[in-house]
């Protein structure tokens, strides 16, 4: 059995994984980039859907509908920002910028896993059109941060788990996270309290789905659209 399957068999009260309380959080990777599809990264290439993009992008707003969620955070990546945005057009709804979600910990040295420094960057601009759809958490969300190492990306992260356990642990809310595969991977391994290795890749436009248990640990329901055997 995958290492994966074995830890997440300990599921909240003894089989129940629905506990009162909690948090459920959804997790989506952006859709698929002309990057994604062909291996070449540039910053157009990295930002621009590719036609399995285009159409995972149409799926995922259908797949979401049935869903509510009490907060969208997102990236303020392009390709993050664009993976939502049909969704958020059809149903009304807005989605919170988080940079402590963008991509980062990509880098291939991993020897220093200790969380390094938040390196704050330069200003994030939202356009016309996505103003009428995103807020700024508040004024600490509205700059980037620079990932110099991954060390500084896993500082990234754990703001990000900082702020959720802030808002979010224990309140019974549903979210959606829409972010990346580095970033995403820390954030998910992390909350789960496991090894980053020892999650599945996580794929394009699929939902992942965490839930938190009465005692605060977390569990993995589902990952890349498919239920997790317990």
């Amino acid at each position: 059995m995958h290492r994966l399957l074995m830890m997440v068999m300990l599921l909240c009260g003894m089989g129940t994984v629905q506990a009162e309380g909690g948090l459920d959080i959804y997790f989506v990777r952006h859709a698929e980039t002309l990057a994604n599809a062909t291996g070449v990264n540039n910053n157009d290439n990295s930002n621009i859907f590719s036609k399995t993009g285009d159409e995972q992008v149409s799926a995922l707003t259908d797949k979401l509908k049935p869903l509510h969620f009490d907060a969208i955070l997102v990236s303020p990546v392009p390709r993050a920002i664009n993976t939502i945005l049909p969704y958020l057009k059809e149903t009304g709804q807005k989605g919170e910028i988080w940079p402590e979600i963008a991509e980062c910990c990509w880098q291939q040295v991993r020897d220093n896993i200790t969380p390094g420094n938040l390196v704050i960057s330069e200003t994030i601009q939202l356009n016309a059109e996505q103003t009428l759809y995103f807020t700024f958490r508040d004024t600490n969300s509205k700059h980037n941060y620079g990932n110099l190492s991954y060390a500084d990306g896993v500082a990234q992260v754990r703001a990000a788990e900082g702020l959720l356990k802030k808002h979010y642990f224990g309140t019974g809310k549903t979210i959606l996270i829409v972010a990346h595969y580095h970033s995403g991977q820390v954030l998910l391994a992390d909350l789960l309290g496991m090894p980053r290795e020892d999650l599945p890749n996580l794929e394009n436009a699929k939902l992942t789905h965490l839930h938190q248990c009465e005692d605060g640990h977390f569990t993995l329901l589902s990952i890349n659209d498919k239920d997790v055997a317990h």
